[in-house]
């Protein structure tokens, strides 16, 4: 007897395809359609009926793909994505990107095939037009911490490019002019927008950046303290660092300990986030705060709401950075 993937392999698809075009729940692109159906009358296959009863009760399942749970910004995603869910009567089902095109390609698949209408994506690897895809297909589908302007009022972003720019403005209002940047190495937005937002205020300030300023590592606490032996080495002259984001500040704390660099008497640093992390530092962090916990709750209603046929979303969300002053700055002195 054929099956679900016998049917995916000969029409070319993915088995999530082979069920939507089954159940008939969300969109398909009228070529991919053609090659299913031919494909399900070549093989004259035969859905399990208990396999659709199954897919009918899993309708009331919202579907999250996120990045790294141990990292903490991810982790508070859940949280506040899975308390809304259960407000709602709903069950959560995470999958986790990962940081990578195709296991982001992969977990949006495996949420479609659990039957997940309603879906809130942290996808950053994913290129524009494969998400685009994705959203025709899952009308209830919600990206977070992205813009993509064909489905803006489905996607709930923080302006990075802003919040960055406020963090430098902050040190530069206090003297300091020779400010580094410790950005990630991932090719994301994130990335790119936060360091123009660095590139703007140095540059509305009248202040040249050299090269060795701005240092690229990975966005974690190694990453951070590999950028602290590196910014002494490269740029001994610099008195404040803005970085990419909280545990890289974290790592760059460490290291600079490490080389009797003091903070902030010697060195002021200012994040981005503001995770719990933060405030727990010694000294405490100076940091953007991203709201991503409000975020979260808005993308999670705002996909639960798209599942109602008559509900019409709002065009922008868009969400900004907040300064939030704590213990690693200090006016440098003249």
């Amino acid at each position: 007897m054929a099956t679900m993937k016998d049917v995916a392999e000969l029409a070319g698809v993915s088995t999530a395809t082979v069920s939507r075009v089954i159940n008939r729940s969300h969109y398909v692109e009228p070529v991919t359609l053609e090659r299913v159906e031919k494909a399900i009358k070549t093989l004259n296959y035969r859905r399990d009926p208990r396999a659709a009863a199954l897919a009918k009760r899993s309708n009331n399942t919202l579907g999250l793909l996120t990045g790294n749970l141990a990292d903490p910004f991810f982790a508070l995603i859940a949280k506040n994505v899975e308390e809304v869910v259960r407000l709602n009567g709903h069950q959560l089902v995470v999958v986790s990107g990962g940081h990578n095109a195709e296991r982001e390609k992969e977990g949006l698949d495996f949420l479609i095939s659990q039957g997940c209408e309603a879906m809130v994506v942290h996808a950053k690897m994913l290129d524009n037009a494969t998400l685009l895809r994705y959203a025709a297909q899952a009308p209830a589908m919600v990206l977070l911490n992205r813009t993509i302007p064909q489905i803006s009022n489905r996607s709930v972003w923080v302006d990075n490019r802003a919040g960055a720019k406020v963090s430098v403005e902050h040190l530069i209002a206090l003297g300091h002019r020779k400010i580094a940047y410790v950005t990630s190495d991932l090719p994301i937005e994130d990335r790119t927008d936060r360091l123009q937002g660095y590139k703007d205020a140095m540059s509305s300030a009248n202040i040249e950046v050299p090269l060795s300023w701005i240092i690229n590592e990975n966005f974690s606490e190694s990453g951070g303290e590999a950028a602290g032996k590196a910014l002494m080495a490269r740029c001994p002259e610099v008195t404040a660092v803005v970085t990419f984001n909280d545990v890289m500040a974290a790592g760059l704390m460490a290291s600079l300990y490490e080389q009797g660099v003091v903070v902030p008497d010697d060195m002021s640093i200012v994040g981005f986030d503001d995770v719990l992390l933060a405030r727990y530092l010694y000294p405490r962090l100076t940091t953007m705060h991203n709201p991503i916990d409000e975020m979260s709750v808005h993308a999670t209603k705002l996909a639960l709401n798209l599942k109602k046929s008559a509900y019409t979303p709002p065009h922008n969300h868009r969400f900004e950075a907040n300064l939030v002053e704590r213990q690693t700055v200090k006016p440098l002195k003249r």
